[in-house]
């Protein structure tokens, strides 16, 4: 059996719907914050071309212990960050840097999967302003289990 923060997915994060560019989401510097403090950066600010050139951030971050992480960042609409395939581990612990050191508040995440957009589920869960690694990881696996049904 595959203990749940084995399981590969896409996550979703993003701002408040009320305030949808909360985060002041600045894509060179979210780069920028990124080299300042992973291992290996990767990352370069692209225009989308289906979106009418909007820009967003393509990323690729290697950490010392080895984990890495590949995704997106957006400004689109809301202000947004997609990590994919990504465990619940994984993605708890680029959050707690996220949420710690580039958030002006820290309550301020609210976060899907790719499991549940293709459930057609459109909630808006929100993932706490006060945790550790492994409290936010508990929350992004609950997230899992409940759109699996489990």
């Amino acid at each position: 059996m595959t203990h749940d923060d084995d399981r590969r997915v896409t996550f979703l994060f993003y701002a408040p719907q009320r305030a949808p560019h909360a985060w002041g989401l600045d894509l060179q510097q979210l780069g920028e914050a990124m080299r300042g403090t992973y291992t290996e950066v990767r990352y370069k600010v692209r225009r989308d071309a289906t979106r009418h050139g909007e820009p967003y951030l393509s990323f690729w971050v290697a950490t010392d212990d080895g984990v890495e992480y590949e995704g997106t960042a957006t400004v689109h609409g809301r202000d947004c960050i997609t990590l994919v395939d990504a465990t619940a581990g994984d993605a708890g612990l680029f959050l707690t840097w996220f949420r710690d050191t580039y958030l002006p508040s820290p309550d301020l995440i609210r976060f899907s999967s790719g499991n549940a957009v293709e459930r057609g589920i459109d909630s808006d869960w929100r993932l706490p302003a006060e945790g550790d690694q492994a409290r936010l990881a508990d929350e992004l696996r609950h997230h899992l289990a409940v759109v699996d049904g489990v």
